[in-house]
């Protein structure tokens, strides 16, 4: 059998990785399976196109995508041009979607959603079509008979192959990704933030006999050291982005892991890393870990300034106290530390707005990323705006990037706007009172959202002028991207160069 994985990654120019794909062709290659993919992005890959798509489609036996919320109505529209074209191939959907919206099949172009884990439903899949055996009732399948059984959670995840990378144009990635390659190691969390869809996994793959520890699992370090070392050899790459969020909670799997990737990868190739890690967990012993092993950065969910919002709306378990001792010591043993931030919470107000560029003065991460919050379909918060009448409209949108979903009392739209792309000029005000920030801000704010929206490049030209002239520590956006703003020093940064 020949699997043709197919990837719509069209909503960012920059080609991303695709965990799933990369895992499950690595299963399905060691099944024997012949198995390819289309990364489908307009800048980079191949076309969103439907003549194009369909011309590479041709001669496999099932063809298998993968989809976040925000790309399904892409996928969905492939899954039509290769119902069109390839009557008798089926289409399986698989990713977030599927499992956390499964309402939507009946009305797709799909024969399958695949809920929860894939690898065990795409193996029992492709042995049945082989033997032209019934394969509408295999178990985290949904097809035209209904939806059945779920399986459960994989136990072993060491018993995985490495991942697949031949399937994608790997160096190609890590070059546009400036030497990044994105990987992880782990499945399943504790926690229920109220913006995650984890506490929806947690429903469908854990049964009534196991327990919180079944379900968060970890490759051990050896394993996971050696796939890292083994990427190493054969890609030219600057640092491993390792998109786990709670390796850091497991001082003993962390002792290990540091101490096999400082041997096997840091000292033989000098590529550090990057990592995710919950406030709490940074202790200053595991901090001193991350250090010495060559982590580069952490990266921290900050997400507001106001403790009783993070905790009570969010249910994020993160004081401020947490953010601050973290902070303080990746900043004492040299790793950068990023925060993750949301702007347009429910309820939000330049009183909650105020909190968060207070926050951020305490804590002066390195780079800070800001979103707008987009509460996905069926997470907690979700039904929390929509039991208020929160949303603007009963669909959402994939138009998340220059405003927000929600209606507020207290703010306007424009305000919102303002407080998202204005972010570091409210900072640097608030911060040092520098008086050019000031004039900059009322020069904006008091534009209209219509002509705002289209004025993000002229923002960021302003924002350069603004901080060459900046004689503080200060921030400012990120070489040019809208989503970043970072802390910088002219003075230093002078006296380096």
């Amino acid at each position: 059998m020949k699997i043709l994985f197919i990837y719509p990654d069209i909503i960012t120019n920059t080609m991303n990785f695709c965990p799933a794909i990369h895992v499950l062709s690595a299963v399905m290659k060691r099944e024997g399976y012949e198995t390819a993919m289309l990364h489908i992005n307009n800048d980079n890959g191949i076309k969103y196109n439907q003549e194009a798509v369909v011309e590479l489609s041709e001669g496999y036996d099932l063809f298998a995508l993968t989809s976040t919320t925000f790309n399904y109505k892409y996928a969905n529209e492939i899954a039509k041009w290769l119902k069109g074209a390839y009557p008798n191939i089926l289409r399986i959907l698989g990713g977030s979607h599927a499992t956390i919206q499964p309402e939507d099949f009946e009305s797709s172009n799909f024969d399958i959603f695949c809920v929860g884990e894939g690898e065990e439903p795409m193996k029992d899949l492709c042995r049945a079509l082989e033997c032209d055996m019934p394969w509408d009732k295999i178990p985290n399948l949904i097809t035209r008979s209904g939806a059945n059984l779920v399986r459960g959670f994989m136990r072993n995840l060491d018993s995985l192959p490495y991942w697949d990378f031949d399937i994608t144009d790997t160096q190609k990635i890590i070059d546009q990704r400036k030497g990044f390659l994105s990987i992880s190691f782990s499945r399943g969390c504790p926690y229920e933030c109220t913006f995650c869809i984890n506490h929806l996994y947690k429903k469908i793959e854990m049964g009534k006999g196991d327990r919180m520890s079944h379900y968060i699992r970890k490759r051990t370090p050896e394993n996971t050291v050696n796939e890292l070392e083994s990427l190493a050899k054969r890609f030219d790459i600057k640092y491993f982005n390792i998109d786990d969020d709670l390796l850091t909670m497991d001082k003993r799997w962390m002792r290990a892991f540091t101490d096999r990737y400082t041997q096997q990868v840091y000292k033989q190739f000098g590529i550090k890393y990057i990592i995710n890690a919950r406030a709490d967990s940074l202790t200053e012993d595991v901090v001193a870990m991350l250090a010495g092993s060559g982590c580069k950065e952490a990266r921290l969910g900050f997400e507001t300034g106001n403790e009783k919002v993070r905790n009570e709306l969010l249910d994020k378990k993160t004081s401020d106290d947490d953010l601050i001792k973290a902070c303080a010591n990746l900043d004492k043993h040299g790793v950068q530390s990023v925060a993750f931030a949301m702007i347009g919470l429910p309820g939000e107000s330049w009183d909650t707005f105020c909190d968060t560029l207070s926050m951020t003065i305490k804590l002066r991460p390195k780079l800070m990323r800001m979103t707008f919050l987009y509460p996905y379909k069926h997470t907690k918060i979700y039904d929390y705006c929509l039991a208020r009448n929160l949303f603007k409209n009963e669909e959402l949108t994939d138009n998340r990037d220059y405003g927000s979903c929600l209606k507020f009392d207290k703010i306007t739209d424009q305000e919102l706007f303002c407080m998202r792309f204005l972010f570091p000029w409210f900072v640097n005000e608030q911060w040092f009172y520098d008086i050019e920030y000031t004039k900059a801000i009322a020069t904006f704010i008091s534009l209209p959202l219509s002509r705002l929206k289209y004025m993000i490049p002229e923002i960021i030209e302003k924002d350069k002028e603004l901080s060459e002239n900046c004689n503080h520590l200060h921030y400012r956006y990120f070489s040019d991207n809208e989503y970043y703003f970072e802390l910088h020093d002219n003075l230093k940064d002078a006296i380096q160069n």
